[in-house]
């Protein structure tokens, strides 16, 4: 393995750590936000919360497969 393709690999790791990271942080603030702004409490406020963490999850999901989204993080091409 050469030198590039070792530096290649660390920086696809930090990429995939980060976006990770990232993803486990911005799914249930998003829930948490949402769920406190709609006026319901109680178990209506658990619903929207899992609503609104399904749909930030799922268009995440939908970014990560953009053709665009893999030049940026890489793909697993050899």
């Amino acid at each position: 393995m050469s030198n590039k393709d070792d530096k290649d690999c660390k920086v696809m790791g930090i990429m995939w750590w980060t976006t990770l990271v990232v993803a486990v942080l911005a799914v249930p603030s998003f829930g948490f936000v949402v769920s406190y702004v709609m006026p319901f409490r109680g178990i209506g406020e658990l619903a929207i919360f899992i609503l609104a963490c399904w749909l930030c999850t799922f268009l995440g999901m939908r970014l990560m497969s953009n053709p665009k989204m893999l030049e940026k993080i890489g793909s697993n091409k050899k």
